[in-house]
């Protein structure tokens, strides 16, 4: 999702301490185990428990990862993807904190 090409590995250090970074973000709003969670180049998805759907994870992750490796130059997009991470994490804690369901109400 970062458009870097496979192969090519002189960033890898810099962008799993970024994920990590995102995780323990997670952790910190109670989204995912009860430890927290740390990934390396062997790491696959399921190793990550939690019931927030998959693809706002992915969206998540993304975005906190692009904002201090590679952020935006615009600072409307800047702006967009700051709102979209707090409204993720808004909606993530509303989600687990509801055991994830839906609130009543």
């Amino acid at each position: 999702m970062l458009e870097i090409d496979p192969d090519t590995t002189e960033f890898d250090l810099d962008i799993l301490t970024h994920i990590n970074a995102a995780f323990f973000s997670l952790f910190q709003i109670g989204v995912g185990p009860d430890t927290p969670f740390y990934v390396d180049a062997d790491t696959v998805w399921g190793d990550f428990v939690t019931k927030v759907p998959k693809p706002i994870l992915l969206d998540y992750i993304f975005m906190k990862t692009k904002m201090v490796f590679d952020p935006p130059t615009s600072s409307p997009v800047i702006d967009a993807y700051k709102d979209r991470i707090a409204e993720l994490e808004f909606r993530m804690s509303i989600y687990t904190d509801n055991g994830g369901g839906v609130v009543d109400g």
